[in-house]
């Protein structure tokens, strides 16, 4: 969409694109419980912005780090998710731990792994399904 001002002046309302990551530990997914809106005090994937000019890989592993302080690598992309209604693009990234002791942080109230059949109240409607596909996507790996 674009939103003109007068015709000597454009401004574009781009998409926000966030990143999103999963880290599964013996058929467990670590979620955060969210410190910040939206959401806020409910359970979610950790996640964030993706900064201008930062590659998307890098992006996810900082939230992992800023969010638990935990050392991650994004292995590799679950899917990509966005609808009509929200300017907000979901890239969803496997991720593989590296090191760190798993802690909240300032954006997150709680961190923890919930069994993916035992889930707590989830943030945002989209989480169940962003979980099951990349289910099914761990068994063809």
């Amino acid at each position: 969409y674009k939103l003109i001002i007068n015709m000597d002046q454009q401004k574009y309302l781009d998409p926000k694109v966030v990143g999103v990551g999963i880290l599964e530990k013996e058929n467990k997914i670590l979620l955060v419980k969210r410190g910040i809106e939206p959401g806020y005090g409910l359970w979610s994937m950790p996640s964030g912005y993706i900064n201008r000019f930062e590659k998307v890989e890098d992006a996810i592993e900082r939230e992992l780090f800023e969010e638990c302080g935990i050392i991650v690598k994004a292995e590799w992309i679950s899917g990509v998710y966005s609808n009509a209604d929200s300017p907000i693009i979901l890239l969803v990234w496997n991720l593989k731990f590296i090191s760190g002791e798993i802690k909240p942080l300032d954006e997150t109230l709680e961190v923890g792994f919930f069994d993916i059949k035992n889930l707590p109240d989830l943030a945002f409607d989209h989480d169940l399904e962003i979980i099951s596909e990349w289910t099914d996507q761990k068994k063809i790996r």
